[in-house]
């Protein structure tokens, strides 16, 4: 397979790019990507007893770590300013003649903030001096964003679940929702956490890794790469009222900085386990089973020091993760009676197709509710075969445990090399890979092999995953004099990511099943095909996408200029992104269907026009008879398919320190996102007027495709901060953000590359062919002049002829103030997330009109999904934030953080590139409604405290009592959130509106009664209030009006630290997550037309029921878990 690392960039915009970092590469080192991101400053003023400025005065910043250091003089204002500093801990120094020299120590720098050391210099002889230690509590005194920061500390020490992501710990900090687990391995193997920042969509967040950005390309709602804890030294994360110079984030920019060498050598050696002994027994497992063999190793280590004294360092981090699992899982499968066809244990008739009129009207039933077997399909016979009876007999949901083993073993790499050439140019590097392998096994055994769904309650695409990631960084920066200072960087990520099923080398569809149109000669064609039947778990192939073979590269390159002119700091920049899509995958953005084909039973074709809504006996029911409701098949053309897509933006920006109290920032940003391009063409855009595809940069066809996009996308930020006194502090800010999204996502394949054929009956009704029909086939279209013709029964996403980016608006207004070693904050912050882009779907079909109102099946007979790709609609989110934090000193820390928020969407627009629930314009009102993030309330609380016992403590301090109670540290992590709202649906089928969701009908008036029940066969909710719809309307019940259970959570850690040496420590750890045990329930489920009832009336099952648990982020790991460790460090 051909993979290209760089594309080609043709126009003025790629010859700029090259001609720049040719220049820039002369200066001896380019890299990374954000430059004051990357860095921090020291700023202050420096006046004399009377408060008058002192000019021309000497301040020296010494770099503790490293020794090396900076010189500047006052400004006639007093002023002086350090930019571009790397992080770290700093002696500042300030002599003038006829004053005491002033030194103050420890002086703590962060990347992407400033510190200010304001002096008042005393009278006297320069030999005398003055000296002052800085204090750990600092406000945050010169910018205006809301900001926060994750300390190697905090990192280190607070409990951070099993594979010990740093993402775990965003939870701890206002506007975040819980981060959760997304997607499989495969296409995850860092296994980074997907969250929402302030209301805004998870794919709008941006995180940079010493300054490469981590952008998934193709789940931008994920990171690319996650290094290893014992690799960072910070995270640094600005939420709201971003400064200029970032860009392509709108909820959160996340710098994390990997570990630098210094001049002491150092290091750790670490090892964690957990196992299935250390768990408690998760709350719903069945009667009977033990907890399932599980075993999880963490091992590695981390190494810095220094090559060449005070010039060259070296930092190198290695860690190791081993999994090993019989993991289990509950299922739906038929019960025995209905794989026979008999269908009396539902509440609902079964209704035979044959009879009646082809609308659905006037059928009759089956007798005695049951389908004869001289009926049934023979090919569906043999899938019932390949299906396993109940092991829980008495239930018709969740009824199967099926179990089976998963393996995942992940190797992660950081290395790092800092160079201080001169005392004007320093410079850095930095490589991460990530290498790892899962096998993973299916729940249904058979004589056909494993199909099914996957064991594992979280880990996805059953068979083998395989792949890796590289990313890398050079950053440079050259100090021309102190008032001019360059900085560049380039940085690079490369993510590798295989996963194909078992048994794809047989054809089982068209070789053993006998399913014309199935399969097909290719290796990615092959293993079997998809057998969806509402109500229960899917036969065959559960995963629509697989497999898939991606080779996705990024590359970025930035370059700053900071001039401090006077009372102004100036910043000038430019970045250029681009971001590569090379994939291998049978599969169309939004669809189901795999390369194997599949079919869809839903139910209707055995339902009355008019009755009661069907259920799962009438999706059972008509899978017997082998009609289907849809049938369909991707078909792949070329074997790999690519996208490029290229990113441009400048920026300036002012920092005036209008006086001493006062700093306004005010600038601007410039961002051009030209439409994404293929290797050798454009892309394919069809053509709603004429209903023809245009092969862009094909025949007559532009290269563009004849879509604008704008080329004036400018966001303004502006923020003042005001240093009432030196305990208080008053900010606020504004600002724009670009929406970031790539649209190479939703537009990565189209007809001709990738056909993804859909057939579906002409209503809710009739099915769409006959199971031994199988699939039609099709042939690759010639391009001809680029104007060719698209079958009626082909999905495509499309553009306008003007794309309309999005955007959103932050601002906030926060009070801080510093209370002794505390310092407390309080804001109002707020977003508006205009233009979410997604799908809107134009080919819908209205309420009770069935195929035949959609209006492209009116105009041209196609009855297609037919999508634009733009905006969808908007979010507001409004919130008070507040934190008490109080740095570590004298042995302990504490974090607290509350918010108090409300966020209102569309429904249906989670994320960019969802699409909302009722796509009928007239009804798209109905849309309005509570984010399904909404979280009112969000308390955080956690602590490093080391017990007051032992050498340098309070107490027991000698003998025997400090070796026994002597280096004790208990950490801890405290969460209660309140519960995401859901919304009540109900079948499609008397809606008969294809393409729009149904909503169920809302019964009597007045809030709805929350009972709490919790499992199978119990109702958290009044299930009373609500009603089937079995008219073609949509349902009176709004969207996400009901509110699932909160959480509540401790995660508890003690800490045992042994000095074996004076510079060689061993700590041995024990936590405990989920301390207390308590369930984190899911939202119950949903489908008022699932409601199954008993014999008297009473509720039996199918509404309303929790029967799993919440997704934290911890790979479907609910129960108390502990968790041991030993950790060495020098």
């Amino acid at each position: 397979m051909k993979h290209e690392f760089l594309p080609t960039h043709k126009g003025p915009f790629g010859c700029l790019c090259l001609w720049v970092f040719a220049a820039l590469l002369c200066f001896g080192g380019a890299p990374s990507l954000h430059g004051q991101v990357l860095y921090g400053s020291i700023v202050g003023d420096v006046v004399d007893p009377t408060d008058a400025a002192v000019p021309d005065a000497t301040v020296t910043v010494t770099h503790r770590e490293t020794g090396a250091s900076r010189s500047a003089t006052t400004s006639a204002s007093g002023s002086y300013s350090f930019p571009n500093l790397p992080s770290g801990t700093y002696d500042v120094r300030i002599t003038k003649d006829g004053f005491r020299s002033y030194s103050r120590t420890n002086v703590v720098v962060s990347i992407n903030a400033i510190t200010r050391v304001d002096v008042r210099l005393t009278v006297g002889a320069v030999a005398e001096s003055v000296l002052v230690t800085a204090e750990a509590a600092t406000l945050q005194t010169d910018r205006a964003e809301v900001r926060a920061e994750i300390s190697s500390r905090t990192l280190t020490y607070v409990p951070v679940f099993t594979g010990r992501n740093y993402q775990h710990l965003f939870k701890m900090l206002p506007g975040f929702t819980q981060p959760r687990n997304a997607h499989s391995i495969p296409s995850n193997p860092s296994r980074s956490l997907q969250y929402e920042v302030n209301g805004t969509v998870s794919a709008s967040n941006n995180v940079r890794l010493d300054g490469a950005t981590q952008y998934n390309v193709w789940l931008p709602h994920i990171t690319a790469y996650v290094p290893a804890l014992e690799s960072i030294e910070t995270v640094n994360l600005v939420t709201n009222s971003f400064d200029a110079e970032q860009g392509l984030a709108g909820g959160a920019a996340i710098n994390v900085q990997i570990k630098s060498g210094t001049n002491e050598l150092h290091g750790s050696f670490f090892e964690y386990h957990n196992n299935n002994k250390l768990k408690a027994r998760p709350f719903f497992t069945p009667p009977g089973e033990r907890n399932p063999k599980y075993i999880f190793n963490q091992f590695g280590g981390t190494l810095g020091g220094p090559i060449v004294r005070n010039k060259l360092f070296y930092f190198a981090s290695y860690e190791g993760s081993l999994m090993r699992e019989f993991a289990s899982g509950l299922h739906t499968v038929p019960t025995e009676l209905t794989r026979r066809g008999i269908m009396t244990e539902s509440d609902r008739l079964v209704y035979d197709p044959a009879t009646g009129n082809p609308d659905g009207t006037g059928r009759t039933p089956f007798p005695n509710n049951t389908i004869p077997p001289s009926r049934f399909e023979p090919i569906a016979l043999r899938l019932v075969e390949q299906t396993p009876l109940p092991t829980f007999p008495e239930r018709f949901t969740s009824n199967y445990y099926g179990a089976g083993t998963f393996t995942f073993d992940r190797h992660t790499l950081d290395t790092k090399v800092n160079y201080n050439a001169t005392d004007r140019f320093t410079m850095y590097g930095r490589y991460s890979y990530l290498n790892f392998e899962q096998i993973c096994a299916r729940a249904f055994r058979t004589s056909l092999g494993e199909h099914g769904p996957w064991v594992a309650r979280q880990f996805t695409n059953p068979g083998k995953g395989y792949g890796g990631t590289h990313s890398l960084t050079w950053a440079g920066t050259y100090v021309f004099t102190p008032t001019l200072i360059f900085d560049a960087n380039v940085g690079v990520t490369i993510t590798i990511q295989n996963a194909t099923q078992q048994d794809i080398e047989k054809r089982i569809g068209l070789d053993v099943l006998g399913i014309p149109g199935t399969n097909g000669t290719r290796f990615f064609e092959g293993g079997w095909p998809r057998f969806e039947i509402s109500g229960y778990t899917t036969i065959g192939e559960t995963e629509g996408y697989m497999p898939y073979y991606r080779w996705d590269p990024q590359h970025n390159y930035q370059a700053n200029l900071n001039w401090l002119k006077g009372a102004h700091d100036l910043r000038f920049g430019m970045e250029f992104s681009f971001q590569n899509l090379n994939h291998t995958q049978p599969e169309f953005y939004g669809g189901t269907q795999p390369g194997a084909g599949g079919f869809n039973f839903v139910g209707g074709v055995t339902t009355l026009r008019g009755g009661p809504a069907s259920n799962q006996w009438n999706a059972y029911g008509q899978f017997l008879l082998g009609l289907p409701s849809s049938i369909g098949k991707i078909f792949q053309f070329p074997d790999q398919y690519n996208t490029r897509t290229s990113m441009y933006s400048l920026y300036a920006r002012d920092r005036w320190q209008i006086t001493r109290k006062v700093t306004l920032s005010f600038g601007s940003r410039w961002e051009y996102f030209p439409l994404p391009v293929r290797p050798d063409r454009g892309l394919e855009r069809y053509n709603l007027a004429t209903n023809k595809m245009h092969v862009c940069g094909v025949g007559v066809v532009p290269r563009d495709c004849g879509v604008e996009v704008s080329k004036a996308l400018f966001a303004p930020r502006v923020g003042l901060a005001i240093r009432a006194t030196e305990t208080f502090v008053v900010r606020a800010g504004y600002g724009i953000t670009n929406d970031p999204w790539n649209i190479a996502r939703p537009m990565r394949v189209n007809h001709p590359v990738l056909m993804s054929l859909s057939i579906s009956g002409p209503d809710a009704f009739r099915p769409s062919s006959r199971l031994r029909d199988g699939i039609p086939s099709v042939a690759p279209p010639a391009l001809g002049n680029g104007i060719i013709d698209i079958p009626g029964h082909v999905d495509t996403n499309t553009l306008t002829d003007r794309f309309k980016r999005g955007y959103i608006q932050s601002w906030n207004f926060t009070l801080q103030r510093k209370l002794g070693p505390y310092v407390a904050q309080a804001g109002y912050v707020a977003t508006r997330q205009n233009n979410i882009l997604g799908f809107y779907e134009l080919n819908y079909g209205f309420p009770g009109g069935g195929l035949a109102s959609q209006p492209f099946m009116q105009a041209f007979g196609r009855q297609a999904s037919t999508q634009i790709v733009g905006p969808v609609g908007n979010s507001h989110y409004d919130s008070l934030q507040v934190t008490l934090e109080r740095p570590f000193s004298a042995g302990y820390q504490i974090y607290v953080a509350y918010t108090w928020s409300k966020c209102t969407s569309i429904a249906g627009v989670g994320n960019s590139g969802d699409g909302p629930a009722i796509k009928i314009p007239e009804y798209f009102h109905l849309n309005r409604a509570l984010c399904g993030i909404d979280t009112p309330h969000n308390l955080q609380a956690s602590t490093i405290y080391e017990l007051p016992f032992g050498r340098g403590k309070r107490w027991a301090t000698s003998g025997a009592a400090a070796a026994i109670a002597g280096g004790w540290q208990i950490n801890a992590l405290f969460s209660a959130y309140s519960g995401n709202p859901f919304s009540v649906g109900a079948s499609g089928v008397s809606l008969n509106a294809p393409r729009n969701s149904q909503r169920a009908d809302l019964v009597g008036s007045g809030p709805v009664k929350k009972l709490g029940n919790v499992g199978a066969g119990m109702a958290f909710y009044d299930w009373t209030r609500f009603a089937s719809v079995t008219e073609a309307r949509f349902g009176t019940a709004g969207f996400n009006i009901l509110r699932g259970p909160g959480l509540v959570n401790l995660d508890l850690g003690i800490l045992r630290r042994f000095d074996l040496t004076e510079r060689l420590k061993m700590e041995f750890r024990a936590e405990a997550f989920n301390a207390t045990n308590t369930p984190h329930f899911a939202n119950p489920s949903n489908n008022i037309s699932n409601l199954r009832l008993n014999p008297d009336g009473t509720f039996r099952s199918g509404v309303f029921e929790v029967t799993g648990v919440r997704n934290t982020g911890r790979e479907g790991i609910d129960e108390r878990m502990f968790r041991f460790g030993l950790r060495f460090s020098f």
